[in-house]
């Protein structure tokens, strides 16, 4: 439908939204002169090229928009465009390839890249959200642990005090019990408000609270911790015997909701026919390279038809690459559920049995049970979310193979239905195979244990001369890149059993004895070929996880740039403003008057402008400098620890008989010593 109007559909694109970017790098730059063009950032490209389809009538996701944008080849360089920095004369160019292979309905490999797009955009999505919420949830935990391991009384019969802090430790219990993995705000409910007050009540009476407020930060929160386990134990428990839990999700409800058999079945059957699908067009790409002689089908299928099947492979390939991944976080995560769920029925039945009808049982049997049982009952929880986020995930990937999923061409499934098979094991019979001698894959180099090994030259390593080769982590997700190469993108998965080729710090395998050893020969040839697919079929970076060769077309990296967040292209704002601002900060000194201050100005810059200069006058006359006045020395004087001296006598002379009976004077002389 685009073919009527394809000329004009770039003339509209260049027209209408490389102006737009032009504008944005010109004031980027400081609007600076023609000659000199500034850079174009691929986030902005990709904004460019989501409204350049709105436009047209057509959604586009961010990620994908970004991802497209990312691995538009630039024919004369050979490479992306985004590996390297981006001039404004190549903003239009872009952006004219990204929608043209966008919009496009039979566009090779768009389709392969929005599975990847959307399945990653959505696999972060599900991941930030529950991020979110548990930190939102440790948050509002910590902020409550922080106050109670900082709390101070006045004295220790501080009982208004105390209260406030019995209050914060049953807010602290609301937040933590309420789900098994927290809650950012406390419960509302009174039902469970009641069951977590009784059980605070049990196990931490108020009685204990001055010896509580006597330990330290840390041995306080790590109390709480312990607290919070026996509560959500006990609550697990009330559940369990139907005395209580509200709120709480019980196993019966997630067993039903999960249905873990039909789930991992559906798996297995979209695995083997999607497998059976990947298996049919390997081997019609094969039979139409080298069709077998005399018959019905001389006439192989066009060239742009197999080229159809090798994108529409790597489709299905990715589509599968999702689908083990699926099926094997779900069985190792079912396991362990089965182990947590079997664990968990068994605490709960033998502390059952232990409680009885009994009205009270040693704190000493019972509280570790309980912190067993809330352990166990995270561990289960987390098992049934990821098995919930497993199977969305396995939900949207069938909501776009509904949208599209290729079917092997009649002409193709014809000719393979009519191509000869060996009769031993029902496998093709290639005639380009006869009359090769074998290959003695022995005869390549082994490990000899140096330090180094595998870097500068290829080793072969099997089962025989390497003790952990089953841990191998295989690159290029176990596929054959010899295949790929030499076979003109043809994505086949290779064979371990016939050894994997260590070089420079990659482990390959292959599908036949031949590539194996055409690779040891020649191994920088083939890397440097995956390169060149690479840029040919832009989906095999993600589907060989090669990342770190192409970090500018990372899906990861603009996933991440991308999730959490959705890119606004208008919005409307007001703002409301008073009409007098009341300025909090009143200078005493401010001056409003801009003549007053000019001239406060000139003044001060007279002033600086003059010289000091001092002058003899009368007062000052024969008065003496500072430089010539004498201050004399002070008296000295030595505190010691012993003072000695001389006191003389004194001697005082008193007249006698002066007053009464005449009398002869008399003078009496007396010796005072002091």
């Amino acid at each position: 439908w685009l073919k009527p109007f394809g000329f004009q559909f770039a003339i509209d694109i260049g027209a209408c939204v490389a102006p737009r970017v032009l504008l944005k790098g010109s004031q980027a730059c400081g609007h600076r002169a023609s000659a000199s063009m500034g850079l174009v950032s691929v986030q902005q490209i990709s904004k460019e090229l989501i409204v350049a389809c709105r436009a047209l009538g057509h959604v586009l996701p961010e990620a994908l928009a970004t991802l497209v944008v990312s691995t538009v080849v630039n024919p004369t360089a050979g490479a992306f465009y985004a590996e390297r920095p981006i001039d404004e004369n190549d903003t239009r160019a872009v952006i004219e390839e990204a929608a043209k292979a966008i919009l496009t309905p039979d566009q090779p490999g768009i389709h392969c890249l929005r599975l990847q797009a959307s399945y990653e955009h959505a696999f972060a999505e599900i991941e930030q959200a529950s991020t979110k919420q548990q930190q939102e949830a440790k948050d509002a935990q910590d902020r409550a642990v922080k106050w109670i391991a900082g709390f101070h009384a006045k004295f220790d019969q501080d009982f208004e005090t105390l209260s406030g802090l019995y209050k914060k430790i049953f807010q602290f219990l609301l937040l933590r019990c309420t789900s098994p993995e927290g809650v950012a705000r406390a419960s509302q409910d009174q039902a469970v408000e009641r069951e977590v007050a009784a059980a605070l009540e049990s196990v931490f009476p108020r009685v204990g609270l001055r010896a509580f407020a006597a330990l330290t930060g840390a041995e306080r929160a790590a109390q709480l911790q312990e607290l919070a386990g026996i509560v959500l134990g006990i609550r697990v428990f009330n559940q369990h015997s139907s005395k209580g839990g509200g709120g709480l999700p019980s196993f019966a409800a997630m067993q039903a909701q999960l249905n873990i058999d039909e789930f991992l079945a559906s798996l297995q059957r979209e695995i083997d026919e999607v497998n059976e699908v990947c298996k049919q067009f390997a081997d019609a790409i094969v039979v139409a390279r080298s069709p077998p002689k005399g018959g019905p089908w001389d006439k192989p299928p066009s060239e742009a038809e197999v080229q159809q099947n090798r994108r529409d492979l790597l489709y299905h390939r990715q589509y599968l690459c999702y689908l083990l991944i699926l099926q094997e976080d779900a069985a190792a995560s079912s396991e362990r559920l089965t182990s947590a769920f079997a664990t968990l029925r068994e605490d709960l039945q033998s502390l059952e049995a232990l409680v009885g009808g009994r009205v009270s049982v040693p704190k000493e049997h019972v509280y570790p049970r309980f912190d067993s049982i809330a352990r166990g009952y995270r561990t289960a929880y987390q098992e049934v979310q990821v098995l919930q986020v497993r199977s969305k995930l396995f939900g949207m990937l069938q909501e776009l193979r509904r949208s599209y999923f290729p079917q092997l061409p009649a002409a193709s499934a014809d000719l393979l239905a009519k191509a000869p098979r060996r009769p031993e094991d029902g496998q093709l019979f290639h005639q380009e195979d006869e009359g090769e001698e074998p290959v003695d894959l022995e005869v390549l180099p082994g490990p000899m244990g140096a330090e180094g090994e595998g870097m500068s030259s290829p080793v072969r390593l099997t089962l025989d001369n390497t003790p952990d080769f089953l841990q191998i982590p295989l690159d290029f997700q176990g596929f054959c890149i010899h295949t790929l190469v030499t076979q003109n993108g043809l994505l086949v998965p290779g064979d371990p059993t016939m050894g994997v080729v260590k070089y420079a710090g990659r482990y390959c395998v292959f599908a036949t004895d031949r590539g194996l050893a055409d690779f040891c020969g020649n191994p920088d040839r083939f890397l440097s070929g995956v390169r060149e697919a690479c840029y040919k079929h832009p989906e095999l970076i993600h589907l060989l996880r090669i990342h770190e060769d192409f970090p500018r077309a990372s899906l990861f990296a603009i996933v991440q740039g991308t999730a959490g967040g959705h890119s606004v292209q208008q919005a409307d704002v007001s703002t409301d403003t008073p009409l007098h601002f009341q300025e909090s900060n009143i200078d005493k000194n401010y001056e409003w008057n801009e003549w007053k201050l000019r001239r406060e100005a000139l003044h001060m810059a007279d002033i600086k402008r003059k010289a000091t200069s001092t002058t003899q006058t009368a007062l000052s006359h024969l008065r003496r400098e500072t430089e010539s006045q004498v201050y004399l020395p002070k008296d000295v004087a030595t505190n010691t620890t012993t003072s000695k001296g001389t006191n003389p006598p004194r001697l005082k002379k008193y007249h006698r008989f002066l007053r009464g009976e005449p009398q002869p004077l008399q003078v009496a002389e007396i010796k005072f010593d002091l």
